[in-house]
């Protein structure tokens, strides 16, 4: 009898370990059967850069990594007296331009008046020439009175041309200027554009994730200043396997869990699926055309929306952040 319950015991803890195994087993087979897991995921949402739209050495920041900001705070200041002293100086050379302006108009109006004084008196020298003309060569003047007319006629010519020069010379001083003055307010303008663009702004509601220059530094047109995380949003960017995405389609259910928070299942659905794999959008997209090909399996991204917790806790008592790492689970359809 004692030999029966000692076999007992010797056979229990097997027993024990081949229900663990089929239970395990058992629930690997639904668990795998049921949904597409992987752990290739993690939190994400909107990284908006903020750069320069000029060059420019920064001579303020106002904002820290971790910093919350607002749509449209002040984030940092480019030096602007470079910018400034140029601004005015063409205000004050366009101001000179002005002033020439007025007196070459002063002047136009006095040339108009000059001309037309020399055309009457051109006009006269010609009648008295025509008449001295006329007696002499009929024996009435003398050749003294011809030769005076004849000087007199070609002098008020002369003056008559000189005046008619003159106008144009005026006419073309005033066009000059004003288009001195139309090149200055443009110039003006692109300043004052520049200028504007010294200060940046946060372009959304977010936190402030990465600071990539300090004071003194020289930002480049197009340069991260900051990056600004869009916190109004986040979703679970997945990287799926290409094998399992045969019967993937928007709107298909899911649930996840994020190793920040290991004991609370989220619930959410597909609202991205990637037209290509990972691969072609990075640094260097795989090229096989040299004859060296290794068949990699590829990963294809996949949005979740994060809309609601199993256990009912309002989403707004979980603090996310990118780059969290989650593991997901799709629901098969």
């Amino acid at each position: 009898m004692s030999s029966v319950k000692k076999d007992w015991k010797v056979y229990i803890p097997l027993a024990v370990v081949v229900v663990a195994v089929v239970v395990g087993g058992i629930y690997w087979y639904v668990d795998y059967s049921s949904y597409l897991k992987t752990d290739d995921a993690y939190v994400a949402s909107d990284n908006i850069s903020v750069s320069s739209k000029i060059m420019g050495r920064i001579s303020h920041l106002y904002v820290q990594e971790g910093d919350s900001v607002k749509q449209g705070q002040l984030l940092a200041e480019l030096d602007s007296a470079d910018l400034l002293a140029q601004k005015k100086q063409i205000v004050a050379g366009k101001a000179q331009t002005e002033a020439n302006k007025a007196q070459t108009e002063a002047k136009f109006i006095f040339d108009q008046k000059s001309i037309k004084v020399a055309q009457i008196a051109f006009e006269k020298a010609k009648e008295d020439f025509e008449r001295s003309k006329t007696q002499y060569n009929g024996g009435v003047a003398t050749k003294e009175q011809y030769d005076h007319n004849k000087k007199a006629l070609e002098t008020a010519q002369a003056q008559y041309e000189a005046a008619t020069a003159q106008l144009q010379v005026s006419k073309s001083q005033i066009k000059t200027a004003e288009a001195s003055i139309v090149s200055a307010d443009a110039q003006i303008g692109v300043i004052s554009t520049q200028l504007n663009n010294t200060k940046l702004y946060a372009p959304a509601d977010g936190v402030i994730a990465k600071r990539w220059l300090l004071p003194g530094d020289i930002a480049q047109p197009g340069q991260s200043i900051y990056t600004v995380n869009n916190n109004n949003k986040f979703w679970i960017l997945v990287y799926l396997e290409e094998t399992k995405m045969e019967k993937l389609h928007l709107g298909q259910n899911a649930i996840f869990t994020i190793d920040t928070y290991p004991d609370v299942t989220f619930k959410g659905k597909i609202f991205t699926v990637s037209s290509s794999t990972a691969s072609q959008f990075s640094l260097i997209p795989p090229n096989n055309a040299s004859g060296n090909f290794t068949k990699v399996t590829q990963r294809v991204p996949v949005k979740i929306s994060i809309d609601a917790t199993e256990g009912g806790q309002k989403l707004s008592s979980f603090k996310f952040m990118t780059g969290m790492s989650a593991v997901v689970k799709i629901v098969k359809e």
